[in-house]
């Protein structure tokens, strides 16, 4: 399809070929078919008008067309004025409908005694400072303080009569909105043609599409926008008295205060005397309170080995199952003991390289002990095994490792959970026959064996079966240099106890029981400069090979009030 392209005679405008009219000098083109653009839109006389007249009022330029000057408000056409002021001083009347006296509920109560006819005003307090001298006169009758809730209702109030005039001479606060007239572009270019354009429509639209608008029809626009702004204004007033309270003056008068004059005083608008505005007490909800759940008071053991295994598979071994336990806390209180076994982690998979993800204990322990006390029980603990021992089960626990009369032993007295580790029976019921026990080193026994006591009046015979009360060593003597070896009793004990810390004190002969201390050794140079070659070396006594029974003194002691072994002769 060809496009045929012409000029306009009027301007020589290129135009295309359908153009009805030239958007440039206004020339029409096939008068006989589109004649009635040129009756309704006069261009000519658009570009021959003005875009903006002068404001009578305050002389700012207004864009044609408009009823009111953007800057002040007023009218700029005096018989719209006057038009708009005669039609707001006779107001529609409003007609009442008749409801009998007894019928009637909705009712403003008075404020005071109107028996006189005299209806109490209302109004907005005045902020001022007392001076020093001034004394406080208000009424010992009237209340100290007064109760806000939490939404206080607006006070009714009486609704204030304002004059058209003087409505329509108070100049509006300047805006910045589309009707304020832009004569330059923000770059400092003139307007350009499209925008005036545009503008000019605006404007017909403003007066309903025609541009010879009746006054009607600007009294009409002028009629809404001053019901929208007393709208606005009405629904602002509203809102500020919706949050105030309403204090009682002597002279009959009520003032309206805020929650920030709290406490100060504030001058009445009618006889202009001070009133004291007490303190707001706000009223506080009462939310039902929940059942506080009790503390529960647990004792902790740590770091117990857990085992459950049946046992017709124990091979009497020394050591045989060490290594087939998980690792534990017990946790007693009044009524029962609780075994916490941390078999969680174990399920888990492992990462790509075939390793066992690394856990931290430390506060794997403290988000338990978290759970245990916010719950009040063990019930919610996740991840982790839960067996409970009750007070009336507790009798069954047993000794087994160790047990100095082997007939008496389950394991004919050989240590098959490690040498230096103290094993019980836990009565705790398990599927297939399995057996639960636990092993500790000397430190946690010895905390565990105190809590049974205390808690359960419960005494397992391991003293009796050489594990050692306390701490105590000997005091033996060095046979090079004459000085003092100490040396702990039941070595094995504090060897598998990570909480005690040894030090090698001297070495003793397995022919002859010479003892030679650390600084004989290293004086004589025996077993080398340090002492690896002592089990082949000579004894100075007996010329006989010393052997590998070394002597320890304990340095630090898990006990912070034990300065250390009770040392014996």
């Amino acid at each position: 399809m060809s496009t045929v392209i012409r000029s306009c005679p009027g301007c020589q405008s290129i135009l295309l070929s359908d153009t009805a009219e030239c958007p440039e000098c206004g020339h029409v083109f096939y008068q006989q078919k589109d004649s009635s653009i040129s009756e309704v839109l006069d261009v000519g006389s658009m570009k021959s008008s003005t875009l903006a007249d002068p404001c009578p009022h305050c002389g700012e330029m207004v864009r044609a067309g408009l009823v009111r000057c953007w800057s002040c408000n007023g009218f700029i056409r005096e018989d719209i004025a006057a038009r708009y002021r005669d039609m707001s001083a006779t107001p529609q009347q409003i007609i009442y409908s008749t409801i009998p006296l007894g019928q009637r509920t909705d009712y403003l109560p008075a404020r005071n005694d109107t028996s006189k006819g005299e209806i109490p005003k209302a109004y907005d307090a005045e902020d001022f400072e007392l001076s020093d001298g001034f004394a406080d006169t208000r009424d010992d009758s009237s209340p100290a303080e007064f109760e806000l809730e939490a939404n206080p209702k607006a006070q009714p109030s009486r609704p204030v009569s304002v004059s058209v005039s003087a409505v329509s001479q108070v100049p509006a606060e300047p805006t910045d909105g589309p009707d304020k007239p832009q004569q330059k572009t923000p770059g400092g270019r003139p307007t350009p043609a499209s925008t005036r354009n545009s503008a000019s429509a605006e404007t017909s639209a403003t007066t309903g599409g025609k541009l010879n608008a009746t006054d009607d029809d600007l009294l009409s626009i002028a009629m809404q926008e001053e019901r929208e702004l007393q709208k606005r204004r009405g629904d602002k007033i509203a809102d500020r008295q919706r949050k105030m309270m309403m204090l009682h003056c002597p002279c009959g008068a009520w003032v309206r205060v805020s929650e920030t004059q709290a406490g100060k005083f504030v001058r009445c608008s009618q006889c202009k005397q001070p009133i004291n505005v007490p303190q707001i007490r706000r009223k506080v909800e009462k939310k039902a309170d929940k059942p506080a759940v009790g503390k529960l008071a647990v004792k902790w053991i740590e770091n117990i080995r857990f085992f459950r295994i049946a046992p017709t598979s124990i091979v009497l071994k020394p050591g045989s199952i060490a290594d087939k336990f998980v690792e534990a806390d017990l946790a007693f209180t009044d009524s029962k003991i609780v075994v916490i076994a941390f078999t969680g982690a174990d399920k888990k998979k492992r990462g790509l390289l075939g390793k066992a993800p690394k856990i931290d204990r430390v506060e794997q322990r403290k988000q338990l002990r978290e759970q245990i006390a916010a719950a009040g029980d063990f019930s919610t603990l996740t991840e982790v095994e839960v067996h409970s021992i009750s007070a009336d089960q507790v009798s069954e626990i047993r000794l087994v490792q160790p047990i100095l009369k082997a007939h008496e032993s389950m394991f004919a007295g050989v240590p098959v959970f490690g040498d230096g580790r103290i094993a019980i029976f836990l009565p705790i019921a398990s599927e297939g026959g399995l057996q639960a026990y636990c092993s500790q080193s000397l430190s946690t026994f010895r905390a565990l064996r105190e809590v049974l006591k205390t808690n359960f009046s419960l005494e397992l015979p391991a003293i009796e079966n050489g594990v050692p009360e306390a701490d105590k060593s000997d005091n033996l003597s060095c046979f090079i240099n004459q000085s003092r070896v100490e040396s702990v009793r039941n070595l094995n004990y504090y060897q598998q106890d990570v909480a005690y810390e040894l030090e090698l004190s001297g070495y003793r002969c397995k022919s002859c029981t010479a003892v030679i201390s650390e600084e004989g050794r290293n004086k004589n140079k025996l077993g080398g400069t340090n002492g690896k070659g002592i089990a082949k070396a000579k004894c100075p006594k007996c010329s006989g090979k010393m052997g590998e029974e070394l002597l320890y003194r304990i340095k630090k002691s898990p006990n912070a009030d034990t300065a250390g072994p009770t040392p014996e002769a």
